[in-house]
C-alpha cells in the first residue's frame, strides 16, 4: 500500500524510507515509483509519528521556520528544504516486527500458508534434525571424539525458513550458525560427520574447523571463522548477477555481533551503490558470545541501519518459520525486479551455548533461556501442523529416533576413516604446488619416517608405506608455463603508458573483466585507468566508496561470480584496512575450499618512495604479504616489465598483488626498458630478469630498486669490480634457481630493497642462498634496505638504499 510519510511540519522533504517493514500481513509487496532515476520505497507511518526524531516537539521546534523546496540542495542527500533551526535526529519510525503465526502455532486469519504442506513437512523435519544432529555432534565434543562445536538451536527456522524461500541457483555466503540452510541445501549426515573429523571424506581435505561446511557445487560457499568478512563479498557476485541480467540473488548471512564490524556496514554501502542483487540476512539472537546486544549498540537493531544507506529494510520473527519464509520470498523479488540490496534483521534467540567451549550460564539465567525454549520455532511449527492433522507425537518420536540412528551411523563410518595424505597438507595453496610447497612435502615425507614415533602415523592415508614418487624438476623455481617472447613493433612508454595499454588489452579481450577502485573512473589520481571508462563503460569501470576492506571483499564475489578483477588501492601505504580481506579471505578461499573460489584478482597498488611522499605514501609493503601463503607478489622495473606481467597477473588463476613504483610512473627510460610492444603479451610470473650479467658479485633487488643497483654497478665497474644484476620481479614465488646459479658463479651476494631491513623479504632470500650457497660463498651477504624506522619526510635521501649505499655494500664485501 503505497502511501505518503508523515512529516515534522508542512513543506519538510519527504523522507526517502526504504523499509520492507510496512509489507502487509499477507506478505503484500511494498509499492514503489521512481523519482530521478531512483527508485522510491514509501512506508505508512501514524500521522503522530515524527521521522527520524524520538523527542515529543517543543513549541520553539514547532515555529521554526522551514523554506525552500525543488531538487536536493548538495550532492548525494535527500534534503530539499533549509531550517532555521537545527535538528538533531536520533532514529526513525519504529520497525515492526513481522509475524503471522503466534507462538501457539496458529496463523493469522486470512493469511494462508504461503507453501504447501508437503513442503511445510520437510521444513520441520530439518529443523528437528537440526536439532538432534546439535545435541548429537556436543556429545561428541564431551566425549573429546571432536575437538569443537556450535549449535543452532532456538535458531532453526532463520535458516531453514529463509533458504526455503530462495533459488536453488542463488549464491549464498553462510556464516557459522546456518546448519538448517545446509541441510536444505543437502548437506548429509555424512558429509557433516566428515567435516567435524576432519577425515578424508571432508571436502576440505581436514583442513577447517568443525562446522566449516560448504556445497560449493550447490551455490553455498565455506564458511569462515573470520567473523563478517563474507558480508562485503556477498555485494560482489551481486553485482556479477545484475551485469549478467540473471535472476539470482547473493545472500549474506550473519549475526548481531557481526554487524558491529565495519565489513558489515561496508557491504551495506557498496552493495546500495552499485544496486547489487543482495539479501544481507542477520540473525539476532541477543548475544555475541557473551556480549548482550545492549553492550553492541544503543540504537534501534540492526534493521534501522538499512535505511540510512538507502537499503529497503525489514525486522521479522526469526521464530517464525512462515514470516521468516515470506518476507525472504519478497526480499528476493524485490532484489531481482528492483536491483537493490535488501536488509533483513531476524529476531530470535540463542538457547544454546555460543560454542562448546563457552558456558552461557556465567552471564545469564537459566531461569531466561527455560522461558525462551517452548517459544522457539520447533514448538511453534508443530503445534501448527498438529492443529491441520499433519503431524502427531508418533511421527515425532519416529523422526527424532531416524535423525539419531542417520548420524550416529554416520559418524561411526567417519571414525573409521583416515585423514588425508600429508600431500594434501601442500595442494590447493596455489593452482599449482610452486617449487618451496614440493621441496617442503618431499622434505616432510622423508623426515615423519626418519621419526615414526614421534608421529601417529597410521591415522594419516598412505603415511604407514613407503615414500611417494617425487619428481625432481618439481623444486626447480623456473615457471613450469613460459608465455611466447614478446613480438611485433614497439613504442616508447612511460609506466603508466604501459600499465593503461595492459588494462585497455585485458578489458578488450574479456567482457568478464572489470576495473574498479577509488577515482578509476576519471583515470585514477596517476592516471593509469585514463579512458577505460569512455571505451568500456561506467558498469565495467567503476568508482568505488572510499573503503579499501570493501573493494577487497567486493573482488572476492565477482571473482566467485566469474570475473576477472582488477582492483586499485589507491596507495600501497592505505592497503592495510583490506589486510583482513587480503590475508584472510584471497588468500586462503582456494585452500579452505579446495580449489574453488577467487583466484582471479589482481590487486594494484602505487608503491614506495617517490621523493616527497614521507610516511604515508612511500612504503613497501611487499614482505606483509609475502609471509602470506596463497598469494602471487609482483613488483616491475620498467614500462616493459609492467605491461607483460600486469597481463600475465590478469590472466593467472591465483590472486597477485602488483606493486607498481611510483616515482617510476612517469620516469622517462632511455633504454630498452622504455621500448614496450605495442600487442599483447605477457612476461612469466616467478622468473628473475638478469639485468646484467658480471663475475664479482651479485646485486638482488626488484622495483625502483633496480636503477640504483645500476647506478652502484656503473660505479663499481670503475673501480674494476664486475657486478651481475638480477631483477626478482616476482617476490611470491620467488626465483630461487636463478639467483643460486649467480651467487655460485660469483661467490658474494647483496640484497637491496626499500622495505625495513627487520623481516624485509631479503632476510628471506639470505637465508635459502646461505643454505644452498655456503661452501661457494667468499664473504658474508649483505643487506642494504631502509632503516627500521618509519619513512621519514627530511631524511628520505639517507633512508632509500642510495647507489652510494649500495656501492659501499660492494666494496665492503669484495674486500672481505
Amino acid at each position: 500500500q503505497q502511501t505518503p510519510l508523515c512529516t515534522t511540519c508542512v513543506g519538510a522533504a519527504i523522507a526517502r524510507m526504504a523499509l520492507v517493514a510496512g509489507f502487509a500481513l499477507r506478505g503484500l509487496r511494498l509499492a514503489s515509483h521512481r523519482t530521478r532515476g531512483r527508485c522510491e520505497w514509501l512506508v505508512l507511518a501514524p500521522r503522530s509519528c515524527r521521522p527520524f526524531s524520538s523527542a515529543v516537539p517543543s513549541k520553539s521546534e514547532e515555529e521554526d521556520t522551514v523554506f525552500g523546496g525543488g531538487a536536493p540542495l548538495f550532492k548525494g542527500i535527500f534534503s530539499t528544504h533549509w531550517s532555521t533551526k537545527p535538528k538533531f535526529r536520533r532514529s526513525g519510525p519504529d520497525f515492526p516486527i513481522f509475524r503471522v503465526m503466534s507462538e501457539g502455532g496458529k496463523l493469522t486469519e486470512g493469511v494462508p500458508l504461503p507453501f504447501s504442506v508437503e513442503k511445510g513437512l520437510k521444513m520441520y523435519e530439518l529443523m528437528v534434525r537440526s536439532s538432534v544432529y546439535d545435541s548429537f555432534f556436543s556429545t561428541m565434543q564431551r566425549q573429546g571424539r571432536i575437538s569443537f562445536y556450535l549449535t543452532n538451536f532456538g535458531e532453526e527456522a532463520a535458516s531453514v525458513g529463509s533458504a526455503a524461500a530462495l533459488s536453488d541457483e542463488d549464491k549464498i555466503w553462510p556464516q557459522y550458525r546456518e546448519l538448517g540452510m545446509f541441510l536444505w541445501r543437502g548437506l548429509t549426515p555424512q558429509e557433516m560427520c566428515d567435516q567435524n573429523i576432519g577425515n578424508e571424506g571432508d571436502r576440505s581435505k581436514g583442513r577447517n574447523l568443525q562446522v566449516h561446511y560448504s556445497l560449493l557445487e550447490k551455490n553455498v560457499e565455506c564458511v569462515s571463522a573470520c567473523l563478517s568478512t563474507q558480508i562485503p563479498q556477498a555485494p560482489g557476485a551481486g553485482y556479477a548477477f545484475k551485469l549478467d541480467g540473471e535472476d539470482r540473488v547473493s545472500v549474506a548471512y550473519f549475526g548481531d555481533g557481526a554487524a558491529s564490524e565495519g565489513d558489515a556496514l561496508t557491504a551495506l554501502n557498496f552493495a546500495a551503490v552499485f544496486g547489487s542483487q543482495t539479501l544481507f540476512i542477520c540473525r539476532n539472537n541477543g548475544f555475541a558470545i557473551s556480549t548482550d546486544v545492549k553492550d553492541q549498540f544503543i540504537g534501534d537493531g540492526i534493521a534501522a541501519r538499512g535505511p540510512a544507506f538507502g537499503v529497503p529494510s525489514v525486522r521479522v520473527d526469526g521464530n517464525d518459520l512462515v514470516a521468516v519464509y515470506l518476507a525472504t520470498q519478497e526480499a528476493r523479488r524485490l532484489a531481482v525486479e528492483e536491483k537493490t540490496p535488501v536488509l533483513l534483521e531476524l529476531m530470535t534467540y540463542r538457547v544454546g551455548d555460543h560454542t562448546t567451549s563457552d558456558d552461557s550460564k556465567s552471564y545469564r539465567s537459566t531461569d531466561e533461556v527455560q522461558e525462551w525454549k517452548p517459544r522457539g520455532p520447533i514448538p511453534r511449527f508443530r503445534a501448527y501442523l498438529e492443529s491441520v492433522g499433519a503431524w502427531n507425537a508418533e511421527k515425532q518420536t519416529e523422526l527424532e529416533a531416524e535423525a539419531k540412528a542417520d548420524i550416529v551411523a554416520a559418524f561411526k563410518a567417519g571414525e573409521a576413516k583416515k585423514r588425508p595424505a600429508l600431500r594434501e597438507m601442500f595442494t590447493d595453496v596455489y593452482t599449482e604446488v610452486p617449487w618451496n610447497l614440493e621441496e617442503q612435502w618431499q622434505q616432510t615425507e622423508k623426515h615423519v619416517r626418519e621419526y615414526p614415533s614421534d608421529y601417529n602415523l597410521s591415522r594419516y592415508r598412505d603415511l604407514d608405506g613407503p615414500v611417494p614418487a617425487m619428481d625432481p624438476a618439481l623444486v626447480k623455481s623456473a615457471p613450469r608455463k613460459v608465455p611466447p617472447a614478446p613480438t611485433g613493433p614497439t613504442k616508447r612508454m612511460t609506466m603508466v603508458s604501459a600499465i593503461n595499454s595492459a588494462l585497455h588489452i585485458a578489458m578488450a579481450a574479456d567482457p568478464k573483466t572489470v576495473v574498479f577502485g577509488e577515482d578509476v573512473g576519471f583515470g585514477g589520481v596517476f592516471r593509469c585507468s585514463v579512458g577505460l571508462r569512455d571505451e568500456f563503460g561506467a558498469e565495467r569501470v567503476m568508482n568505488t566508496p572510499l573503503c579499501e576492506q570493501a573493494i577487497a571483499g567486493f573482488a572476492v564475489g565477482l571473482s566467485v561470480a566469474g570475473y576477472k578483477t582488477i582492483a586499485e588501492m589507491q596507495f600501497a601505504d592505505y592497503i592495510f584496512p583490506a589486510f583482513d580481506q587480503i590475508v584472510n579471505e584471497i588468500a586462503k578461499y582456494r585452500y579452505r575450499n579446495v580449489g574453488g573460489g577467487c583466484g582471479n584478482i589482481t590487486i594494484r597498488a602505487p608503491c614506495s618512495a617517490v621523493g616527497h611522499g614521507s610516511m604515508y605514501h612511500s612504503q613497501s609493503v611487499e614482505s606483509y604479504f609475502a609471509h602470506c601463503p596463497g598469494l602471487k607478489i609482483v613488483m616491475p622495473r620498467g614500462p616493459k616489465q609492467a605491461k607483460g606481467l600486469l597481463l600475465a597477473a590478469i590472466r593467472d588463476p591465483d590472486p597477485v598483488m602488483f606493486f607498481e613504483p611510483k616515482v617510476l610512473y612517469r620516469h622517462v627510460f632511455e633504454n630498452s626498458n622504455g621500448d614496450v610492444p605495442i600487442g599483447d603479451y605477457e612476461l612469466p610470473l616467478g622468473q628473475a630478469d638478469i639485468v646484467r650479467e658480471g663475475t664479482d658479485i651479485t646485486l638482488v633487488g626488484w622495483g625502483s630498486q633496480v636503477a640504483r643497483l645500476e647506478a652502484a654497478a656503473e660505479r663499481a665497474a670503475a673501480e674494476g669490480i664486475s657486478c651481475e644484476i638480477i631483477d626478482l620481479q616476482t617476490i611470491i614465488p620467488w626465483d630461487i634457481d636463478t639467483v643460486e646459479a649467480s651467487v655460485k658463479k660469483t661467490g658474494r651476494l647483496v640484497v637491496t630493497h626499500e622495505a625495513p631491513t627487520v623481516n624485509g623479504f631479503g632476510g628471506e632470500i639470505v637465508s635459502k642462498i646461505q643454505e644452498r650457497c655456503f661452501l661457494h660463498l667468499e664473504a658474508p651477504i649483505q643487506r642494504v634496505c631502509g632503516h627500521d624506522t618509519h619513512f621519514p619526510y627530511a631524511w628520505e635521501e639517507f633512508y632509500v638504499p642510495s647507489p652510494a649505499r649500495v656501492l659501499a655494500a660492494i666494496k665492503s664485501t669484495m674486500k672481505y
